[in-house]
């Protein structure tokens, strides 16, 4: 809770911080590096400080993907501030270890720190800011900076700050804030070419999801292949999102960041210069809303491509649902056909067994005949013809309901 502080600072002073990406796999690169620190592993994990000489300090500060490396050194009494590079060895190993720490860097600026505008005006001189970028502001109440946000031949932006009086607590959490305004910045602003790289494929996309959505408006193919187009579309949205998610996600917390520390400084616009306001305003709100326009329209096109899927997927259910109603309908006209013929081969069954029932009867009548001669045997045929129909007629029926009987059970049984 107490780590993250910025060291008083005597005036006037000399800054050069670095903020730098770094990779996962570099982390133990950089771990090596803090330990050749003069005094040691000072500070904790996430933080380490060190001094190389009374003047010269520096401090490390480890973010979850960026780290910091600021290096101050105070400027001798009676030396003019200026922006060649002090020839001190103290200086110049603090600087050489600071600038070989691993991590692509993603900003480096060089501030020099005056007592107020007056000691400033030779600095600004020098510093070859553009007039057309020049941004000065007052903040945190009387301290004033100046900078144009370029980098000069050296690879830093340079930066003037006067602190006109302000407390030297205040002034040391007022440049802090500002440093960590501009490194939240550009880590803001590294999902922008992100953004500006996948708006393409979002554009391809959203035209084939057009396209295909007409297909399916007008049937113009068969839902199977519009379905794995969707799906096709749908993968590729899923696949820009995953590479996308984090970098965008990261530039919409960085860019609350950079409101928060611009709100805590205060800056308030200098009559005929571009104020901090003013420069936010007009080159990091855009890209952030650039980033914020292309999150909504990978959102809208994943919501519109699931829209049309889940569209052709009620489609397709229905085509299944009427067939099944179909091949159900044609199976009851196939169960009454069959259970007609049954009813009709039960009748056949009836009549062939009674007629071979007959046919046996008649012998041994036939026979009674030829050994009583007053005995009919046609007569007692005729007589005993229908009640062998009836009988097998019956018994048939009788047959067929037991086995209807028994696989009802069966079934009550099973379920």
């Amino acid at each position: 809770m107490h780590l993250r502080r910025f060291p008083i600072l005597p005036i006037p002073a000399r800054i050069v911080q670095f903020a730098r990406l770094v990779a996962p796999n570099q982390r133990a690169a950089e771990v090596e590096m803090l330990t050749r620190l003069p005094g040691g592993r000072k500070g904790s994990g996430r933080h380490r400080e060190a001094r190389w000489s009374e003047h010269v300090r520096l401090s490390w500060e480890g973010h979850s993907e960026a780290s910091t490396v600021t290096l101050t050194m105070t400027i001798p009494a009676g030396s003019p501030p200026g922006w060649d590079w002090p020839q001190a060895l103290d200086w110049q190993e603090a600087l050489a270890l600071a600038a070989a720490m691993p991590g692509d860097v993603i900003r480096a600026t060089h501030s020099l720190v005056v007592a107020d505008d007056r000691d400033a005006a030779s600095p600004v001189a020098d510093a070859g800011f553009s007039p057309s970028h020049l941004v000065t502001s007052h903040m945190a109440g009387p301290a004033r900076m100046w900078s144009d946000f370029r980098v000069d031949q050296e690879g830093y932006g340079r930066q003037v700050i006067a602190a006109n009086g302000l407390d030297p607590a205040d002034l040391a959490r007022c440049v802090q804030r500002l440093q960590e305004l501009g490194n939240y910045r550009n880590l803001a602003l590294l999902g922008l070419p992100v953004a500006r790289a996948q708006w393409i494929a979002l554009d391809q996309i959203d035209a084939a999801i057009a396209q295909t959505g007409r297909a399916v408006a007008r049937h113009l193919a068969r839902d199977d292949e519009l379905l794995a187009s969707l799906s096709d579309h749908s993968a590729a949205l899923l696949a820009i999102a995953s590479a996308t998610d984090f970098r965008m996600a990261a530039t919409a917390a960085y860019a609350r960041i950079v409101r928060d520390r611009l709100r805590e400084i205060a800056p308030r616009p200098i009559a005929g210069f571009q104020s901090l306001d003013d420069f936010n305003s007009r080159r990091f709100d855009p890209a952030i809303r650039t980033c914020a326009a292309f999150n909504d329209r990978l959102e809208l096109l994943s919501s519109r491509t699931a829209r049309f899927t889940a569209l052709l997927r009620t489609r397709i259910e229905t085509h299944i649902e009427n067939q099944n109603s179909r091949l159900l309908a044609s199976m009851d006209r196939s169960v009454r056909l069959q259970l007609q013929l049954q009813h009709l081969v039960e009748g056949l069954s009836v009549v062939a067994i009674s007629y071979y029932a007959i046919g046996l009867i008649a012998y041994p009548a036939k026979a009674i005949e030829k050994l009583a001669p007053r005995f009919s045997a046609t007569l007692a045929i005729g007589m005993a013809a229908p009640i062998l129909v009836l009988i097998v007629a019956y018994s048939l029926g009788r047959l067929r309901r037991r086995l209807i009987s028994q696989d009802d059970k069966s079934l009550e049984h099973g379920s």
